[in-house]
């Protein structure tokens, strides 16, 4: 995984696919066994919507190319 400072100063996390599903799958445990960790549920929720993202951007690109 890298991170990429943006002009804005923001921070950007940029990850292969099988980084994205190691950490949904290590935040899922970790929210499962500490589901008041507010901070945990709300990163979770952000990394299983990136991971559904890139999921459908694949299955239109499938799509896409079988046409």
């Amino acid at each position: 995984m890298q991170f990429i400072v943006t002009p804005s100063g923001d921070e950007v996390a940029i990850a292969r696919a099988e980084e994205v599903v190691i950490l949904e799958g290590a935040l899922s445990l970790y929210v499962m066994k500490n589901p008041n960790s507010n901070i945990a549920v709300r990163v979770l929720r952000e990394v299983s919507s990136a991971n559904e993202s890139r999921m459908e951007r694949m299955e239109a690109e499938v799509e896409r190319t079988t046409a």
